[in-house]
């Protein structure tokens, strides 16, 4: 896990919007989910192709951390977009 930057405040909140391949149904949805969370990740809503994520700066696996953790579980990642708060 990297660190924060130095002008980063560790406690600020960033949020992911993902775009998912094969997530189609309630128990891929459910596998993302605990993906997700097992990254430290809090799943604001999670749908049919797409999760919206949050995390603290400090917390942060960043998109390439996101996008290996569920690829080795078997989802293809088409998009992560960083969003402000």
């Amino acid at each position: 896990m990297t660190e924060a930057a130095p002008d980063t405040n560790p406690t600020q909140l960033l949020r992911y919007l993902l775009q998912i391949a094969g997530l189609t149904d309630a128990e891929s949805i459910g596998q993302v989910r605990q993906v997700l969370t097992g990254l430290g990740l809090l799943v604001d809503r999670i749908e049919a192709g797409e999760a919206e994520v949050a995390v603290a700066a400090a917390a942060n696996p960043g998109p390439e951390g996101i996008r290996a953790a569920l690829e080795s579980a078997g989802y293809s990642v088409q998009n992560i977009t960083a969003e402000s708060s």
